[in-house]
C-alpha cells in the first residue's frame, strides 16, 4: 500500500523515526540501502541519467497507493524531487509539513503528516483511503486541469515556453532580494521535525 525510497538513512529530519511509528500501524515497503529496506538489498549509487539514484528509476506497481516523500531535512522553501517523483507515479504523496508545499503543490494532491494527532491516526485515513476509492481518487483532482512535468524533456520544454512568455510581456522591475535573508536565519530548517511531531502523539 506504501512505498518509500530512500538513501540517506539518518538525515536532520528524523524521518525514520515517524516511518518507523507509523510502520506499526501500516503496511511500509522500503526499498534502498538502509536497514529495514527488504524489497531492494542493495545502496543506490547516483544515477546521472535520472538526476537522482539508481532507486529512483524504479516502476511501482499498482500495489502502492501512496509514497513517502519525507524529506531529508524539513526547511522553508526545501522541496525535492521525491515529491514530484510521486506526483509522476500517480501515488499520493505523504509529506511531513504541509506549509512546505501550499504554494508549489498542486491542491488537495499531497497528505501532510503534521495534520494528524498520531501516526495512528494518519494510518487510520490511508486505510480509509484505500478501502474508498472515490475518497482516494480525489487526490488526482488536479490531473484535469494541471500536467504533471517530471520528466527532463517535458521539464525543459515547459520552462522555455515559460520564458517565452515571460519574455514578451514587458515586465520590468527595478526590486531584487536577497537570497541569502531566510536561508542565514535559525529558522529556516527545523532539525528533528519527524522526531518532534512523533514525540507530541
Amino acid at each position: 500500500m506504501i512505498a518509500w525510497l530512500v538513501s540517506n538513512c539518518h538525515p536532520p529530519s528524523q524521518r525514520e523515526k515517524y516511518v518507523n511509528k507509523l510502520h506499526q500501524f501500516i503496511p511500509i515497503d522500503q526499498f534502498g540501502g538502509c536497514p529495514g529496506s527488504a524489497k531492494i538489498p542493495y545502496s543506490c549509487p547516483r544515477n546521472p541519467k535520472y538526476y537522482g539514484y539508481w532507486c529512483d528509476s524504479i516502476p511501482f506497481t499498482t500495489d502502492y497507493r501512496f509514497y513517502i516523500a519525507f524529506e531529508n531535512a524539513v526547511c522553508r522553501d526545501y522541496v525535492t524531487e521525491k515529491f514530484f517523483q510521486a506526483l509522476d507515479r500517480l501515488m499520493v504523496p505523504i509529506v511531513l509539513r504541509k506549509a512546505d508545499y501550499l504554494d508549489i503543490a498542486p491542491p488537495n494532491s499531497y497528505i501532510a503528516a503534521d495534520q494528524f494527532a498520531s501516526a495512528k491516526e494518519l494510518a487510520n485515513y490511508l486505510h480509509y483511503l484505500a478501502n474508498n476509492i472515490d475518497e482516494y481518487l480525489k487526490y488526482f483532482d488536479y490531473r484535469k486541469t494541471i500536467k504533471v512535468a517530471w520528466h527532463e524533456e517535458e521539464m525543459l520544454a515547459d520552462a522555455y515556453c515559460r520564458l517565452c512568455r515571460m519574455l514578451h510581456e514587458n515586465r520590468t522591475s527595478n526590486e531584487g532580494s536577497d537570497m541569502r535573508i531566510g536561508w542565514q536565519q535559525n529558522t529556516a530548517c527545523v532539525p528533528g521535525f519527524a522526531d518532534n511531531i512523533k514525540s507530541k502523539q
